[in-house]
């Protein structure tokens, strides 16, 4: 049925739980064969390692990319994690105690960063082991397996290899396993892509470009023994001469017949490429792929090195990371855990806490500055709130009407000091003839606003009150103003006439 169709039929509701583009029955034009087992999309994964994950473990082995995902990972636990109930109902806030003490008790710094390892390799996977508390309550302890011994089905199934059972594995049902997937960009992706995928190239060649500057440092960084012998010499004698070079030097030694020349031919070339710009350009790229940037191993220190920026990419990593893991975690065990021992409780949100605390020298300044340019100041109840504490008034101040600072005026100033403060004193008594005019205004706008319900009844209403916001008031004083101002500019023009 078309969508004309649909849209003119009676029934305009959609069909639940339908699902067209399935992967799990073969119509998937992606996927080569549909198996038992799905086979990872990874194409450096199955090209290189068959699928076998130990391909990545030993990009892991690297010390710049264990360096550098120890470093994103040690940031990520450094965050203050914190459990938010669903609401403030007594039984949404009993659960979010619940989770609270449990997820203190497990560990969860250390469960997050062996689940980390998922951003790695693509996907984790842990296992929930259920026993009853002391309260009667259900509670898990977690323990994270290693993923190279599960596998998924074509639908996204999680499957547990054994030894009698490596062609289909056996059912690793919720909520007794805990997985997630991250790095692929489609959903038909079980495993997920991780960041071994980009970091494998960069390793490998590093790897062989230490190998062979290795070998170029055992030729050339060091004297080679020559021995050179007589063409007359006879086979034992040459045995005899490369013995007693092996003896000098056991690594590597030539022996060469005396008219018989060897030099060493090096290629002419250009440029000043070398083992050691290779070495640094792969970890520089292993830097950019795990943290983001170079700075912090790299770069240039200090404000130069635009540490506050290099930091804010990293910080924006981690809490991506962080989302990715907690937001599975609350899917997961958070959620069956809050099922089981609470009927009617809605499952608490775990989170870590990136927002940083405001600098309190910044915020008095700038309130400081607020009430010194507009005259208002924060209330007793917004000090408390910013600075914590208890407060009272100074003794000896009078603060019931403040007034902002303004720049205090000699009385020996020159006389036309004060006739150029008469425009803004007119200024300050306009605004204050107008203010009540203005606060009616607001005060019956505001009051129309909090009894309404919806837009469309603000929007009617305001047309009623409308006539009842008289201009004759404002239009007085700004009268009044005008007048003021011509009589004021009247006299100053007479002021400097007769001046003349």
């Amino acid at each position: 049925m078309g969508f004309k169709d649909w849209f003119k039929s009676k029934n305009k509701k959609p069909e639940t739980n339908r699902e067209i583009a399935t992967t799990g029955d073969g119509q998937d034009i992606t996927k080569g064969y549909v198996g038992a087992l799905a086979q990872p999309e990874d194409g450096v994964l199955r090209g290189r390692g068959n699928g076998d994950l130990s391909l990545y473990g030993n990009v892991l082995s690297d010390e710049e990319v264990k360096r550098t995902l120890t470093q994103r990972q040690d940031a990520l636990i450094a965050r203050e994690w914190t459990v938010e109930p669903a609401s403030d109902e007594p039984q949404d806030v009993e659960a979010a105690d619940f989770i609270r003490d449990w997820v203190a008790e497990i560990g969860f710094d250390r469960i997050t960063k062996l689940m980390h390892y998922g951003i790695f390799y693509g996907y984790a996977v842990a296992e929930l082991i259920y026993r009853v508390n002391d309260n009667g309550k259900y509670v898990a302890d977690i323990k994270v397996r290693n993923r190279r011994r599960f596998r998924f089905t074509p639908k996204g199934e999680l499957r547990l290899l054994t030894r009698t059972n490596q062609t289909e594995g056996i059912e690793c049902p919720a909520p007794y396993f805990w997985c997630f997937c991250t790095g692929a960009d489609h959903d038909d992706e079980p495993y997920g892509i991780g960041l071994a995928h980009w970091l494998y190239w960069l390793s490998y060649f590093k790897r062989n470009g230490v190998k062979f500057w290795l070998i170029f440092l055992e030729k050339f960084g060091m004297p080679t023994v020559l021995g050179r012998y007589g063409k007359n010499a006879s086979e034992a004698d040459q045995k005899r001469l490369l013995e007693a070079v092996e003896s000098i030097q056991s690594d590597s030694g030539i022996v060469i017949p005396l008219d018989m020349p060897i030099e060493l031919l090096s290629q002419g070339r250009t440029g000043n490429g070398s083992y050691k710009e290779l070495f640094d350009t792969m970890n520089e790229g292993i830097q950019r792929v795990v943290l983001g940037q170079t700075s912090s191993s790299g770069g240039t220190a200090g404000r130069l090195g635009n540490d506050d920026l290099q930091e804010k990419v990293l910080e924006s990593i981690i809490k991506a990371d962080s989302d990715v893991i907690c937001e599975s975690f609350n899917r997961g065990p958070v959620t069956w855990l809050t099922q089981m021992n609470f009927a009617n409780a809605r499952p608490p949100r775990v989170f870590r806490v990136f927002d940083e605390a405001e600098d309190l020298t910044q915020k008095a300044n700038r309130d400081k500055v607020i009430f010194e340019t507009t005259g208002y100041r924060p209330t007793l109840g917004q000090i408390q709130a910013s600075y914590g504490g208890d407060w009272e008034k100074a003794e000896g101040s009078n603060n019931d009407d403040p007034a902002p600072n303004k720049p205090v005026t000699k009385t020996a100033d020159f006389a036309d000091t004060v006739e150029k403060d008469i425009p803004a004193h007119m200024v300050d008594q306009l605004d204050g003839n107008l203010a009540p005019v203005i606060d009616d205004w607001v005060g019956k706008v505001r009051a129309l606003a909090e009894r309404v319900e919806s837009l469309e009844q603000l929007r009617d209403e305001l047309l009623t009150i409308l006539p009842e916001m008289s201009l004759e008031q404002y239009s007085a004083a700004m009268a009044i103003a005008l007048n003021a101002a011509n009589l004021s500019g009247r006299e100053s023009v007479v002021s400097e006439a007769g001046n003349e």
